[in-house]
């Protein structure tokens, strides 16, 4: 039990690390350095990982709930004049996204990956990118989603003729969006030798791990 609820706070906060680390690739490849830590943000940010890696393996009730949000919305207030509304909105509604994911059933296990693998990563990265840099643009949105899809991807991977269609579209849809001029070269060709090798590793080498940490490698591979 002891060691669950280490890798459960480890998870937590590799978890906090993977939304931070493509804006803050972007953020110094295009040298917008001119910034100062959000606290306020980074709590927030925290709060949400830890809920969603560590807080919900325990099984929180409504009231936990309930106190976890009122904290949140203290934080908000406290952050007012420092984070843009339209960040606190979208970081909140990832918070109340992972209190409705208690309530969705097997049948719509797709629902909870998207929602816990996809939507929460992607937006609590755009919040953390908008905060700092002031400014969303395609450049950054479309390779982050990118790494996000293809994570999902590997992780459900399991060799049905299903799977290679998946992985088929994946790279027909990185080539449109290299043609587009959404992602260069480098970063298309990247996505996806990250997305085969990760494939045959899996299913030759037996070798795989968590959805968590394909993003992690994901964004850190765009360090490229």
């Amino acid at each position: 039990m002891i060691n669950f609820k280490y890798k459960k706070l480890i998870s937590s906060l590799i978890e906090f690390i993977s939304y931070h680390v493509f804006p803050f690739i972007f953020i110094f490849t295009h040298s917008l350095t001119n910034y100062t830590i959000n606290w306020f943000l980074a709590i927030m940010i925290a709060m949400v990982a830890l809920y969603k890696e560590y807080i919900r393996s325990l099984k929180p009730n409504i009231y936990f709930n309930g106190l976890y949000s009122v904290i949140y919305l203290i934080l908000i207030l406290l952050s007012f004049r420092s984070l843009n509304t339209n960040v606190v909105i979208l970081v909140f509604i990832q918070l109340m996204l992972l209190f409705l994911t208690k309530f969705i059933t097997d049948k719509y296990e797709l629902v909870q990956t998207l929602i816990e693998s996809f939507i929460i990563p992607s937006f609590m990265s755009i919040a953390i990118a908008y905060t700092y840099m002031h400014f969303i643009s395609f450049n950054f949105v479309v390779p982050l989603l990118l790494v996000n899809i293809a994570a999902i991807l590997i992780d459900y991977f399991g060799g049905a003729k299903t799977d290679y269609a998946q992985l088929v579209t994946l790279i027909i849809l990185t080539l449109v969006l290299f043609l587009l001029g959404y992602v260069s070269a480098l970063t298309s060709i990247t996505i996806v030798a990250f997305v085969v090798v990760s494939i045959l590793l899996k299913k030759f080498k037996k070798f795989s791990t968590s959805n968590l940490f394909y993003r992690l490698i994901g964004n850190l591979l765009l360090l490229i």
